[in-house]
């Protein structure tokens, strides 16, 4: 067993190297050497995780963030190999809602013990190109759009000084400036909304941003899309209403919509774009349906059965 890791440096800026050296240690204790090779770029990351795939690499571990790990897991979909995750990122919430432990040590324990396991992942397509043969992109997370996707952007390319859901919360108050609502048409197999909308997330997973729980029902493994709307409110509301979505617990404002669906169409007048994972994916109008048990991935195998296994079944 030789597992592949492919790694992002600058994930997490500084700390990513030191978390990555901790967990090196803890693979090369229990006897694993592992063929690195680290990225050049986003495209670089999903070109090597593809080659995995076609090479039929018996593991390939993904060290970074949800950024790294959303463009490891576009070059997996769809096949055998199993993804192992090392978050060593400043945004984690994928590790997470996966149960995989975010410390170095823990994390390597679950590549050595875990125990593989389908989940769902999240295709987004452009409307005009339904006829398309390009395989479509997807995301592993949560995606979001309005001024949900603005505050990404801008958590992206202008947060430094601080990480993970700290830096989600500062980017809220930086772009409060652009904050208004927008005419959305959302269509699916379960609910149809019409109106003006802040912003609309689509969830696989429970959080993003470092743990904003904004879809408190979703499962990685249920087939569903977990869909939030936010309706127009003022900025004063939005920012008495943060913390509540933090705890999960925003569904019961009357201005939210929540839904699921295993298909969902977005349309907008406004140019909105569509982030997934915290990675930009592409304008409206969109079509996002779900890829059940589209990726094998190890996770923490119940206590009574670890010990039984070595790095993958």
């Amino acid at each position: 067993m030789k597992p592949i890791i492919l790694l992002n440096p600058s994930a997490g800026r500084r700390r990513a190297r030191k978390r990555f050296e901790r967990a090196l240690r803890a693979l090369r204790e229990a006897g694993i050497e592992p063929l690195i090779h680290e990225s050049h770029s986003p495209r670089h990351l999903c070109e090597l995780a593809r080659q995995a795939r076609e090479e039929g690499a018996d593991l390939v571990v993904s060290a970074g963030g949800d950024g790294t790990h959303h463009y490891v897991l576009n070059g997996l979909a769809g096949g055998a190999v199993p993804l192992g995750l090392l978050s060593i990122g400043s945004g984690n919430d994928f590790a997470k809602g996966l149960g995989i432990p975010v410390e170095p040590r823990a994390a390597v324990q679950t590549l050595l013990q875990g125990e593989t396991r389908p989940v769902d992942l999240v295709s987004v397509r452009k409307l005009e190109d339904r006829e398309s043969t390009d395989q479509p992109a997807v995301y592993g997370c949560m995606a979001g759009t309005g001024f949900d996707s603005i505050v990404t952007r801008f958590a992206n390319e202008r947060v430094r000084w601080v990480h993970g859901s700290p830096a989600y919360a500062w980017a809220i108050l930086r772009c409060l400036k652009y904050y208004r609502p927008h005419w959305l048409e959302i269509e699916s197999d379960t609910y149809e909304y019409s109106g003006e909308a802040i912003f609309v997330t689509i969830g696989n997973t429970r959080s993003y941003g470092g743990g904003v729980t904004m879809a408190p029902r979703a499962r990685f493994d249920d087939g569903l899309l977990d869909v939030c709307v936010v309706g127009a409110m003022s900025k004063l509301e939005l920012l008495r209403w943060v913390p509540a979505a933090y705890r999960g617990e925003h569904l019961r404002n009357r201005r939210i919509a929540y839904f699921q669906a295993s298909k969902v169409t977005l349309r907008s007048p406004s140019r909105l774009e569509l982030f997934g994972d915290g990675e930009y994916i592409n304008d409206l109008p969109v079509t996002l349906e779900v890829l059940p048990g589209a990726l094998r991935v190890l996770v923490p195998r119940h206590e009574e059965e670890l010990g039984r296994t070595s790095l993958v079944e």
